[in-house]
């Protein structure tokens, strides 16, 4: 939109909803919802996981059809009946879902187009689509090779992909869902420069996020839901986050990190000089019984590899992996999880949960060998037992323990995939960013199941890319750079200046 253009409509809403209310059988997702979006603004979505801001983005979108409610876009009433996800598109709407739209063997061109290729006498104009790709991309101030798979490229790039296809019809409103919540800091950075432009140029967008801190560096505006239900809107500028965090959950969040426990016992896992190739070099540790050990590094620190490893799930060349003093030989994730190991993998959807089973055999999953009748026959009844105390102990969010574990929120999810390891007993907890993509009540109640795991006497490592987290959980936190352990802080040490030192690679005692 030119910049005269945006204007002479500054007066006129982009979009309006009015009422909005959306009913699935025996449930109201959406309860009266109301919010305005202007040309040129920056509109945040927030609130906790079920709150209703994807269901209320695919109203908007067509996907979900209101039950109830107005829906005005560029001032025009839309009739609801019938309204689609194409008509939505004519009408210059688009989305960047959470989820990757991508189809990861076609390269970054071929997905920004499909659907909308152009042809020149039967065959594909791929040069000219080339030539429309790369002027979206320049205006994005962003260079990606669109010539190789998009599965060979960096999450921060693929992202770049769905933007650009969504920015194919030049649409006056775009809507992020949860954009960033698999970005690094510098990547996330570039998202709000993006968010900038296209601010410039008179475009609205829409911008869901569990992340409080990025509703205050690039939103003009927020609406806050709450089990479907409008809480309130206004401009950021004019509350703090502390306002923010008690509308979102209804309560002031005090304490936000329980205690660290200083109980501690004896080492119950050790790591010495273990080195795998392209990952990580010579690194030693140890964690004791009750405590809480963190791993902070950038983007390819090596910290994802190394939980990996000790899990059974990543080679090791060389070095040594003791349990309770003894040497053991990890080779496969099923003898770790007999040593007593469990995991929380970084991407819980695709590596925690199978998104096709129910709550009840996710959870039991890795524990079917302790529901075993004369060795051979399955006692189901006492598996959903287990399975409902466990998840009962988690506060876990549900309906049924046979609903779908993809039907969960966030947070709600990740409960299942620490739940199944509490069912074991594991004495040794690995969790790779566990609080990703959940919202700040969810993230407060997994700190708590932290600090209960360290108080039953469990080693618990903790991966985070948030300092704050580290800080406040964590008894110690060992520092990777580029594979190579380059400090370990405790006590005093344990500021964000030495951490932040050490992650750009600079040695205080050098």
């Amino acid at each position: 939109m030119q910049g005269a253009q945006a204007a002479r409509s500054q007066a006129t809403p982009l979009l309006e909803v009015r009422g909005c209310t959306m009913e699935f059988p025996g449930v109201k997702a959406l309860d009266n919802v109301s919010f305005t979006l202007m040309p040129g603004e920056c509109h945040a979505l927030v609130g906790e996981n079920g709150a209703g801001k994807s269901t209320l983005s695919k109203c908007i979108i067509g996907e979900n059809r209101m039950t109830a409610g107005e829906l005005y876009i560029d001032g025009q009433s839309v009739k609801l009946q019938g309204y689609s996800i194409r008509e939505s598109q004519e009408r210059k709407i688009a989305i960047v879902h959470q989820e990757f739209q991508l189809m990861a063997d076609m390269s970054g061109l071929e997905n920004i187009f499909v659907g909308h290729y152009q042809t020149r006498g039967g065959f594909i104009n791929w040069k000219k689509l080339e030539k429309h790709a790369r002027k979206l991309l320049d205006f994005l101030q962003c260079d990606v090779d669109l010539s190789v798979p998009v599965k060979n490229l960096r999450t921060a790039e693929q992202q770049i992909i769905q933007l650009t296809k969504a920015l194919l019809n030049e649409p006056k409103v775009l809507i992020l869902d949860e954009l960033t919540a698999v970005l690094q800091e510098k990547d996330i950075q570039n998202i709000f420069r993006i968010i900038g432009i296209l601010k410039e140029r008179g475009i609205g967008v829409i911008y869901i996020s569990h992340r409080l801190d990025e509703v205050f560096s690039c939103c003009d505006s927020y609406t806050v839901l709450c089990d479907g239900r409008h809480v309130g809107s206004g401009r950021v500028c004019d509350i703090d986050k502390a306002q923010l965090i008690k509308m979102i959950i209804g309560r002031e969040l005090t304490n936000v990190y329980p205690p660290i426990n200083e109980n501690l016992g004896e080492v119950v896992l050790e790591l010495q000089h273990l080195t795998a190739p392209k990952a990580f070099t010579d690194i030693s540790l140890t964690v004791r019984a009750g405590e809480v050990v963190g791993l902070a590094g950038l983007l390819g620190a090596g910290k994802t590899e190394l939980v990996n490893a000790i899990f059974g799930n990543h080679k090791i060349v060389s070095g040594k992996v003791l349990l309770h003093g003894q040497e053991v030989h990890i080779h496969s994730p099923r003898q770790a999880i007999r040593m007593g190991m469990g995991i929380v993998p970084d991407e819980r959807r695709r590596l925690g949960l199978n998104m096709l089973f129910d709550i009840k055999d996710n959870t039991t999953l890795p524990n079917l060998d302790q529901f075993r009748r004369l060795g051979i026959f399955q006692d189901l009844e006492a598996e959903a037992r287990a399975a409902f105390d466990v998840n009962e102990k988690m506060n876990l969010k549900y309906y049924s323990l046979w609903q779908t574990v993809k039907k969960l929120s966030g947070g709600n999810q990740q409960k299942v995939v620490i739940a199944k390891w509490m069912l074991r007993d594991c004495d040794i907890f690995l969790l790779d960013e566990p609080t990703r993509g959940i919202d700040i009540g969810a993230k407060f109640e997994i700190y708590t199941l932290i600090h209960q795991l360290a108080e039953a006497g469990k080693a618990v490592i903790l991966v985070s890319p948030e300092m704050e987290e580290l800080i406040g959980l964590c008894n110690r936190i060992y520092i990777l750079f580029e594979g190579k352990l380059m400090d370990h802080v405790e006590g005093e040490r344990k500021t964000q200046e030495v951490i932040i030192n050490s992650l750009l690679g600079v040695n205080e005692h050098e």
